[in-house]
Order: structure tokens, then sequence, then C-alpha cells
């Protein structure tokens, strides 16, 4: 491929196809985030294992393709999400950016958050009782540690990023977000965390 091709073809990811790319980005970059998580779990379970109990751990394709297709769903949302707080709150002035973020922690926070657990559920084929357990006990972590996360990064989002490259952007460090999702959904020690922060809040 000629240097001539490639920036007129990058231009077009980024101009004509951007809604395929910011969904194919969100959705990679989940499965992505779940390959590590697997590959940290493997780790940490070879070595808690004696050598005479080792077994063969593989990594669940099928829990990646579940992470994949959550990515697909929400894509679409992401792309649309900040294009509407552009026109609705144009500009980069200091409290346009607070509005900005206030409004991106209270409405898309919780539904991409919701949306993610929810959905994952759904694929796993759990119940709606199971569904609804789950949501209870696994929302809050998510949303809390959201709360400290998302703020610094969509404050340099939206001062600094253009707009088309606003969800690029977003998922590079939603990839180390993804990380965090798929630990606290699969893993046992994510698990106990999520409890313990349901049950901190509860108090």
């Amino acid at each position: 491929m000629s240097s001539s091709v490639l920036p007129s073809f990058v231009r077009k990811l980024f101009s004509k196809y951007l809604l395929i790319t910011n969904t194919v980005t969100c959705s990679s970059l989940l499965a992505i985030g779940d390959v590590i998580e697997q590959t940290r779990e493997i780790r940490r379970n070879r070595k808690n294992e004696s050598h005479a109990s080792k077994h063969h751990h593989s990594y669940n394709w099928k829990r990646t393709g579940r992470m994949a297709c959550i990515g697909l769903a929400l894509g679409p949302f992401n792309h649309y999400w900040y294009f509407f707080l552009d026109r609705f709150l144009p500009g980069t002035s200091g409290k346009m950016v607070i509005k900005k973020i206030l409004l991106d922690q209270v409405v898309a926070a919780p539904f991409f958050n919701g949306s993610f657990i929810l959905g994952m559920g759904l694929l796993e084929g759990k119940s709606l009782t199971e569904n609804l357990d789950n949501f209870k006990s696994k929302f809050p972590t998510l949303y809390l540690i959201d709360c400290f996360i998302w703020p610094v990064t969509q404050s340099i989002n939206f001062l600094y990023v253009p707009s088309r490259f606003r969800v690029v952007y977003v998922n590079v460090v939603v990839l180390f977000w993804n990380v965090f999702m798929s630990y606290v959904m699969h893993d046992s020690e994510g698990s106990v965390l999520a409890n313990k922060v349901t049950s901190w809040l509860s108090k």
C-alpha cells in the first residue's frame, strides 16, 4: 500500500466510516481487555497450583466473544453520545467541560455499565432473577470506580481531543477499564470485591 493511499484510507475511517470505526474499535478493545484479564487469571491459577496438581488452562473464547458482542452493541451509543454532547453543550470552556463531565457520569456511565452487566448476563444465559442479582451485586463497584477514573479522562477528552477522535481516545483508556470490568464480571476475586463494595455502600 502506497503512502498516498494510506492517509486517504485513514481519513475515510475517521470521517465517512466513523460509526463503523468507533463500533469496531469498541468491540475489539472489549475483547482484548478480556484476553488480558484471562491471561492474568491463567497465570495466577498456574502459580497457585502445586506442581503435582497442575492441569491445562485454556482461554475461554466464548467469553471473549460475548465481550466483543457487547462492544458491537454499545459502540454506536458511544459514537452518537459524544456528537450529542458537542452539539448540546458546544465549546471547551471550563464551565462547559464540567457540564459535559457531569452529564457523562449521570447518563452515559450508568447506561454503559448497566448495559454491560445485563447484556453479559443475557449472553451467558442467566435467568432474569440471576441477571438482576448480578446487576445489584456488581453495578455499584463498576460505577464507583468509574466515578474516580472517568472524570479526569473526560476532562482531557473534552478539552484537548478533536470530536472525531474522542471515541478512539476513550477506547484506549477503556482498554484498561475493560480489563477491570472483565475482572469484576468473571473472576472470583472480582466478585468478592464487588460484594464487599456493595455491602459497604448499603451500610
